[in-house]
């Protein structure tokens, strides 16, 4: 890229100077420039368009590595890397599953059943700012961490999300209910616990967040 920048300066001069001489030949140099001129511009400006373009799909493939297709969220590994990065501060991680999700793909489709998952996601941003971390953990499980929050927003978002999603397809109504376990992350990772809560919610009915109120031990 370097190389095509100072090429194309280099022929941008000549000419300059040419102009300026007013068409004047500048030395012998110039007449050894002149193809230079004629075939190296086209060849810089289009060496640095294609630099450009390969920059930009480099960029599109490394975030295609760390989202999901379907939603858009982060997959397992980048949730798990940027809350890592995000842990020295106290927050919130919530975990969440759609409730009887493989009874929805075996009875609506699977393409009912992305649609549920492209709504959850939704939901979430909705709820939720850029610097909160919003991935999809595997099928219809998924997870939030909020960075600083406090326990009392994490427990807002947790029964808001709770409260479940209602999505139309095929002129029908579907209401698909949510289970949330929730955790404050103080320092380490503590997605097991967030993990444990969420059984905790399924065994209790469903369609409700469970918040851990003490650490469980290992």
């Amino acid at each position: 890229m370097r190389l095509a920048v100072i090429l194309a300066l280099g022929v941008a001069v000549c000419i300059t100077a040419d102009i300026l001489l007013g068409g004047r030949p500048v030395g012998p140099v110039w007449h050894d420039m002149q193809p230079v001129a004629l075939v190296g511009l086209p060849l810089a400006t289009g060496l640095l368009w294609a630099v450009r373009r390969l920059d930009a799909l480099q960029r599109r493939i490394d975030q295609i590595g760390k989202t999901d297709p379907l939603t858009g969220l982060y997959n397992r590994r980048t949730f798990l890397d940027r809350t890592l990065r995000a842990l020295p501060q106290s927050g919130m991680l919530l975990m969440l599953d759609i409730d009887h999700f493989k009874a929805v793909n075996l009875c609506r489709g699977h393409q009912i059943g992305d649609l549920c998952l492209m709504a959850l996601a939704q939901r979430f941003r909705e709820l939720t700012c850029d610097t909160d971390i919003l991935g999809r953990l595997d099928g219809a499980v998924f997870a939030i961490y909020l960075p600083g929050a406090p326990v009392e927003l994490g427990r807002d978002i947790g029964d808001r999300l709770s409260e479940g999603l209602s999505i139309v397809a095929d002129c029908r109504l579907l209401q698909a209910t949510i289970s949330v376990g929730a955790v404050v992350a103080d320092g380490r990772t503590p997605l097991r616990d967030a993990d444990i809560m969420l059984e905790r919610a399924k065994l209790q009915g469903r369609a409700r967040m469970i918040l851990q109120d003490t650490p469980i031990a290992a």
